[in-house]
């Protein structure tokens, strides 16, 4: 989920509702999901495939201007667009847990030049937390990884423990208040706050916020003490000495800082995920020929070394080199381990 969000007031709903809401669609999404796929083959199976690209590419994006999403999803418009010798646009669409972009999408003309760019997480994570018009995992497929995303706990610097396990700890023996910031319904840093929530018993209250940015200044001021975050975008706080670091939810700790242990080395396996991404998707009637060859597109930008280079530049990771199906059963599998933490969630939360 793109960090770049307006300042709001968080909102305020009892965690069991939150919770409630977070499952609601869960046995559904279920059960459509690897029937979606196979439907999806289906119409593309029957559509030829145009010229393309033969006019200029439309890339939509669920984030407004400035933010983790747009930038990436920028750098990869100037490598189409040399690439490819067609101007690539961006066009911001943000709010409604992206069905606004994704709407977009789906109502341009059907002529193929019109993509997104997004968060991995609204196929993985948004479609098992929130109610949507359509079914995404039908809908939309996710065709190339562009940029990796670790996330990791932070917390107010006064805050005394110093690893996760004192956080636990903490929460038990401590009379006060614990909060702990969650980010927009549906992303990760919404999921893994009320699991850490569930994981004290109660004990941390999972504030939800409209994004990262409010999340953050009330963190730096102490009204939360806690907060997953993005490390692109908690690096530099943490190393101006203005919030601390407590883990890191990827299996491996991050090269931006490599002195974070992660919570698979903090006996944490409960919190141990892929790296989130993002990416680029196409509608599922795509025709399979064009499907190819945007990845074969997407491909030559990935791998460029200069393309590369700017995204560490911008504090990421160059994705991992992967094939379509290598691709598209990591989606899977994080549905998959999404829908497990959910159910464990939705049962604490009854």
């Amino acid at each position: 989920m793109t960090s770049a969000v307006n300042f709001a007031e968080p909102a305020t709903p009892s965690r069991k509702q939150h919770r409630r809401s977070m499952t609601q669609s869960l046995r559904c999404c279920a059960a459509v999901l690897c029937t979606g796929l196979l439907a999806a083959t289906a119409v593309q199976a029957q559509t030829p495939a145009p010229t393309w690209p033969s006019k200029p590419i439309r890339i939509v994006i669920p984030a407004p201007p400035g933010g983790i999403t747009d930038g990436v999803a920028r750098l990869v418009a100037d490598h189409l667009q040399s690439n490819l010798g067609q101007p690539v646009v961006v066009d911001n669409k943000p709010g409604g847990s992206a069905v606004i972009a994704e709407r977009a999408v789906m109502n341009a003309p059907a002529d193929w030049h019109t993509l997104m760019i997004a968060p991995s997480s609204v196929w993985t994570d948004f479609p098992l937390t929130v109610k949507t018009p359509f079914d995404v995992h039908k809908t939309f497929t996710y065709v190339s990884d562009v940029a990796s995303m670790v996330h990791m706990l932070v917390a107010n610097n006064s805050f005394p423990p110093n690893k996760i396990q004192e956080v636990l700890d903490y929460a038990q023996k401590s009379s006060g208040p614990i909060n702990i910031a969650n980010l927009s319904p549906g992303t990760r840093s919404d999921m893994l706050g009320e699991l850490l929530s569930e994981k004290s018993g109660g004990r941390i209250t999972a504030v939800p916020y409209k994004g990262s940015a409010p999340a953050i200044v009330d963190l730096i001021g102490n009204q939360v003490q806690l907060t997953f975050e993005v490390v692109t975008n908690a690096a530099p706080l943490i190393k101006a000495g203005k919030i601390k670091a407590l883990g890191v939810v990827s299996p491996n700790r991050s090269r931006l800082l490599p002195d974070v242990p992660s919570f698979a080395e903090q006996n944490m396996p409960d919190f141990v995920l892929p790296d989130a991404s993002v990416g680029l998707f196409v509608l599922s009637s795509t025709p399979p020929s064009l499907v190819q060859k945007v990845r074969q597109e997407m491909d030559k930008v990935t791998q460029s070394p200069k393309f590369q280079a700017q995204l560490r530049s911008q504090g990421f990771d160059a994705p991992q080199p992967s094939t379509m199906p290598q691709l598209q059963q990591k989606m899977l599998s994080t549905v998959e381990q999404n829908r497990k933490i959910l159910s464990k969630l939705r049962v604490a939360g009854n």
